[in-house]
């Protein structure tokens, strides 16, 4: 996994640096965004194997690196390479329990945009997301804590949301809140007809660069120094 990343990377910035921009009409096509995407997320296990157990959100985070896919302003493919955290409190008998999980995660979305409330873009998307398991752990009451072995190392779902963008002098700042909706089994219980799915609240920032643009204000800043 860790070789999967440099490469990924490589191949984003390889793309960008080939891609050509051109229009159809009034249509752009071809473009490609990069950028990097920090938030926060609210997750829960949506299940649990005993009704004396409580289970409550867990506030997690998350950082890492988009990737745009433009064929027309209004349709694009988006992907991500993300570390993320997640988990759920649980409460037996009075006793709370934080159980949390790392993750790396690769969302890949469809996304339609068009113009709305003085905002370059408003936008929709919807697709599915990957995680790939790093560490598990559950902290205990008195501040103890230990490896969790309970959770499943793949995690796969549906993912839907919302967002906005608004365009910088050089890039392009996007609020998103999206929603995963968890359908694989990820936490191992006593009970084995219990399906313990995740469910997600995403809010994240972006920020994005125009990479064929980017690379062309770099090659001219190479030819001319004294060029801003």
């Amino acid at each position: 996994m860790r070789k999967s990343i440099p490469i990924l990377l490589l191949t984003l910035l390889a793309l960008g640096a080939n891609a050509q921009l051109f229009k159809i009409g009034k249509f752009d096509v071809g473009f490609v965004y990069v950028g990097p995407k920090i938030g926060m997320n609210f997750t829960k296990i949506n299940r649990w194997s005993y009704d004396y157990v409580d289970t409550k959100s867990k506030f997690g985070y998350q950082f890492g690196a988009v990737g745009e896919f433009g064929f027309t302003n209004k349709f694009s493919i988006q992907t991500e390479l993300l570390f993320l955290s997640r988990g759920t409190k649980t409460t037996e008998f009075g006793i709370e329990t934080t159980r949390k999980t790392n993750s790396i995660a690769i969302p890949i979305l469809a996304k339609y945009a068009f113009r709305a409330f003085g905002l370059s873009k408003v936008y929709a998307t919807g697709g599915t997301y990957t995680t790939l398991k790093t560490s598990g752990v559950e902290i205990f009451e008195n501040g103890q804590t230990g490896d969790d072995y309970h959770w499943k190392t793949l995690d796969w779902g549906l993912s839907f949301g919302v967002g906005g963008e608004y365009d910088a002098k050089q890039g392009i700042w996007g609020l998103d809140v999206r929603y995963d909706l968890g359908l694989v089994d990820v936490y191992k219980q006593m009970d084995e007809n219990t399906r313990s799915q995740f469910r997600n609240l995403n809010i994240t920032v972006t920020y994005k660069y125009d990479l064929v643009d980017l690379v062309k204000r770099i090659r001219a800043k190479r030819t001319d120094p004294d060029k801003k």
